[in-house]
């Protein structure tokens, strides 16, 4: 396990992370963020990787199935046991649940299979504009209305900026630790994900998101 000094100098060697991801560039290339990572110990190299292998998977796209997805979610919840990363894990699913139920109701289809700790209240709530959700994820009607307005690279912000949100209270807790770490990836990864996008890519992966929900009876987005 790496000692605490050691998670202080890997901090400290990071760069600032911005307060908002609606920056022009990341604060660090990832060639240089995994050099910075190999001061990890072992174990520590190991959750960061299954942290950094999900976010892969979830920023990539492909058709999966139902089956495919849930198999993947019940692995990643079988091999975890950091609190944190599983929080990180389950709110991205919760995230891309609550998603695609607005985009299915959209185009009249009915509520998705997917995964995590919504689905039944997706299902009772089916025809509430929120799902009754907006509680506790605020964000929803604002998505709702983008979508609504056929506004992709908006509806993206609203998504990635509910996600940072949550990220940066809780990186506000903690000081030069494994969560501290933990933390600067996932939020590393939302503002490499949005500079990478432009008007012409945000339109195309609402397409592409459009024709998997049609494709795919039951997709989780």
């Amino acid at each position: 396990m790496t000692t605490s000094t050691n998670y202080y100098w890997l901090v400290a060697s990071l760069p600032h992370m911005p307060r908002s991801f609606d920056v022009e560039q990341a604060p660090i290339l990832r060639i240089r963020l995994e050099q910075r990572l190999k001061m990890l110990g072992a174990q520590d190299k190991s959750i960061v990787e299954q942290v950094q292998g999900f976010l892969l998977w979830d920023r990539q796209r492909p058709e999966r199935t139902d089956e495919e997805v849930k198999r993947e979610y019940d692995w990643l919840m079988n091999s975890i046991t950091n609190k944190l990363v599983r929080d990180i894990i389950n709110h991205r699913m919760d995230v891309r649940t609550i998603t695609c139920a607005l985009r299915r109701r959209r185009l009249g289809l009915g509520p998705p299979s997917a995964v995590g700790q919504y689905v039944g209240r997706i299902r009772k709530h089916w025809h509430h504009p929120d799902f009754r959700l907006a509680r506790e994820h605020p964000w929803i009607p604002r998505v709702r209305e983008t979508l609504d307005a056929n506004q992709p690279l908006e509806v993206e912000r609203q998504l990635l900026s509910a996600t940072w949100d949550r990220w940066v209270k809780l990186a506000d807790k903690f000081y030069f630790s494994f969560e501290t770490i933990l933390l600067y990836l996932a939020r590393w990864e939302i503002v490499d994900r949005w500079t990478r996008l432009d008007e012409s890519a945000g339109r195309q992966r609402f397409d592409d998101l459009l024709s998997q929900t049609l494709a795919l009876d039951g997709d989780v987005g």
